[in-house]
C-alpha cells in the first residue's frame, strides 16, 4: 500500500493495485478489510496508539523527575519509534496519504505531553497565549523529524534524539554565532 500511495496517491489507488502488489487476491483482503479507506484507517490508528503507548511503556511517567528528563525519554522513543515507521509516515505526510494524519498526531503529542507536564507539576509561561508555545514546540519537533526521516541518510535514532534535546534547551538565536 505505502508504495502504491507513493506512486499513485492515495485518491487514485484501487484494492487491485493493493492485492497486486502484495500477492494475495481481492477475496482474501476483504476478508480483513472493507476497503482500501479501512486498511488505511487500521494502520494509522496503530501509529497513534502506540505514540501514545509511548508515554506509558517503561515508566516514563513514574521514572521521569523533571521536563528535560520527560523530553530525553520521550526523544529516544519517539526517534526510534518513527524511524521504524519511516515509509508509512513518509507516505502520509509528504505523499499522497492522508493529509489529516500530521494533524492527528500533533493533537496526540500535543495532549499526551501536555498531560506529562502537568503529572510533573510543570506550566508554561504566561509570557505568550499557551497555544503559541504548544504549536512552537510539538510544530517545530514533528517538522525537524519529518525532515529527518527525508533524508537519504538519517542520523540514528539515539543521535536524532539528542538533537531534538539540544534545540528544545536552545532558543533558535542561542545557535547564530558571529564570525
Amino acid at each position: 500500500m505505502i508504495e502504491t500511495i507513493n506512486e499513485k496517491g492515495f485518491g487514485n489507488l484501487t484494492v487491485s493495485d493493493i492485492t497486486e502488489r502484495a500477492g494475495i487476491n481481492r477475496g482474501t483482503f476483504y476478508i480483513h478489510y472493507k476497503g482500501k479507506q479501512d486498511l488505511l484507517e487500521q494502520l494509522e490508528e496503530a501509529i497513534y496508539s502506540d505514540i501514545i503507548q509511548l508515554f506509558h511503556d517503561n515508566g516514563t511517567i513514574s521514572s521521569a523527575t523533571s521536563y528535560e528528563d520527560l523530553n530525553r525519554q520521550f526523544f529516544q522513543k519517539f526517534s526510534a519509534y518513527i524511524y521504524g515507521e519511516r515509509d508509512f509516515i513518509l507516505a502520509m505526510v509528504l505523499g499522497n496519504g492522508d493529509p489529516m494524519f500530521y494533524h492527528k498526531i500533533k493533537q496526540i503529542l500535543t495532549r499526551e505531553l501536555l498531560k506529562r507536564m502537568e503529572y510533573l507539576g510543570i506550566k508554561m509561561s504566561d509570557e505568550i497565549p499557551h497555544e503559541y508555545i504548544e504549536e512552537y514546540a510539538i510544530g517545530s519537533m514533528l517538522n525537524l523529524s519529518i525532515y529527518w526521516l527525508e533524508k537519504d541518510n538519517p542520523e540514528p535514532p539515539n543521535e536524532f534524539a539528542k538533537i531534538m534535546m539540544r534545540t528544545r534547551t536552545k532558543a533558535p538565536l542561542a545557535f547564530a554565532v558571529k564570525e
